[in-house]
């Protein structure tokens, strides 16, 4: 009898030890059909979709993704999404064969994360979506959530205990995706993550002006898997310099190039733990102003004769994807003052009173160079979080020129910006503007 003791016990810890290595090795499978995360031999990760390492080169957006394929992306993400926009995504991702980072969209609010009809309903639907797209070849992350945590509010076990019941049924019905969750620039949140939602299959981080601190807090935080940079770009309008007024300085589209180039290069690109990233924003929206975050400039705005043209920043992209020189690059802005003062130097004009906007630049390939100018009123209406912003109100017309200054004078005091476009007529604009303010003498 004690023999027979002895051997159950034994046999159960065989059994036990066979599960618990069953366990880990399949954190190591390679899948031959979807997507797989595979520690390697450095204590990094390495991706695998169908078999095949790949490393992201992504873009934030679906604006003009054959131009992004062109350039060298291999993916694109999205933001949410019902059963028809998602149809469309993956028509556009199977056309430029490339992947789909899919959003879920889910609210920053602390409270509906307590409703538990709230809470039914989602459920219900990510699991109908899920349930349609469960085989597709090109989608290859579902990703709940973007910056739920954002303003602290939200780093909760409610809000993340929900993200792991999505991520836990989502892993039910589809063994071929991923699951990740989308947080800000915010260690916190990592070790929350940790705690209440470790079903996660990797977490993608947004980062601006501090991208350099990213893989430090990885390390530092209880976290130990891998990660994406899910946005990122230039310096946000919350991290950079502002005037005497307290407008915020926006960097000019040179500026940005280099930017890119160095934080892609410097703080993604080898990254042990980073699987790849998404650029922000390739295409263009309204944030603080129409350029902030604008890979291209707008088109068909009344008055305005642009049409969406390129930015120095999808050339950025293209040499670092590519880590080939571009055939053509754009015009480079070197400086934009307001009689002769930069936006750091707050300037300000009397109103009524004519002031030179003045611009140093240089075409490398010698391309006959347009300018247009255009002031807006400083924007007030304003948002958080990447929501919608109404375009500031023009004053006076736009102009279009053959010289690199312009004389103009505004009649009423106020807060505005002077914006130029530089058009090299190749299909690039470079970008830079300043604010000033008008005064009452």
């Amino acid at each position: 009898m004690r023999n027979r003791l002895i051997f159950v016990v034994i046999l159960m810890s065989l059994l036990l030890t066979g599960c618990n290595n069953t366990t880990q090795e399949s954190k190591n499978v390679i899948k031959q059909d979807g997507a797989s995360i595979v520690k390697n031999e450095e204590g990094g990760f390495d991706l695998y979709v169908d078999g095949e390492q790949t490393y992201i080169k992504g873009v934030g957006g679906t604006n003009k993704i054959d131009l992004a394929a062109q350039n060298g992306a291999n993916a694109f993400r999205t933001w949410g999404g019902d059963i028809n926009s998602i149809s469309l995504n993956i028509e556009l991702a199977s056309e430029n064969n490339m992947f789909i980072m899919q959003g879920i969209s889910l609210p920053k609010d602390p409270e509906l994360y307590k409703d538990e009809d709230f809470k039914s309903k989602t459920m219900q639907t990510v699991k109908t979506i899920v349930e349609t797209f469960k085989d597709d070849p090109n989608i290859l992350i579902w990703g709940l959530g973007n910056e739920i945590e954002l303003g602290g509010n939200n780093n909760t076990a409610n809000s993340w205990g929900f993200v792991e019941e999505l991520a836990e049924m989502i892993k039910s019905i589809d063994s071929r995706h991923l699951v990740a969750t989308v947080i800000s620039h915010n260690p916190d949140a990592l070790d929350t993550i940790v705690k209440y939602a470790p079903s996660l299959d990797l977490i993608g981080i947004n980062s601006y002006g501090p991208i350099e601190q990213v893989e430090n807090i990885v390390e530092k935080s209880s976290y130990d898997g891998p990660y994406m940079i899910t946005e990122w770009g230039p310096t946000g309008w919350w991290e950079t310099s502002n005037t005497e007024w307290g407008a915020p300085i926006e960097q000019t589209s040179e500026e940005k190039r280099i930017v890119y180039e160095n934080r892609y290069n410097n703080y993604i690109y080898g990254s042990k733990r980073c699987l790849g990233s998404f650029v922000f924003l390739w295409g263009q929206k309204e944030e603080r102003t129409p350029t902030w975050f604008s890979m291209f400039v707008e088109n068909d705005i009344p008055g305005l004769p642009l049409k969406g043209e390129k930015t120095p920043m999808v050339e950025a992209m293209e040499r670092v994807w590519k880590r080939t020189e571009p055939a053509q690059t754009a015009p480079i802005i070197n400086n934009f003052k307001i009689d002769g003062k930069k936006g750091t130097e707050s300037p300000y004009v009397n109103k009524g009173e004519s002031f030179i906007g003045e611009l140093d630049v240089v075409d490398k390939e010698g391309d006959d160079l347009t300018f247009v100018w255009e002031i807006l009123k400083e924007a007030t209406v304003v948002a958080t979080g990447g929501a919608y912003e109404p375009r500031p109100d023009r004053v006076g017309e736009v102009d279009t020129t053959k010289t690199n200054t312009l004389n103009i004078s505004v009649s009423e005091p106020g807060n505005y910006r002077l914006y130029v476009y530089v058009l090299d007529n190749t299909g690039f604009a470079s970008t830079a503007n300043i604010p000033f303010q008008v005064t009452d003498y």
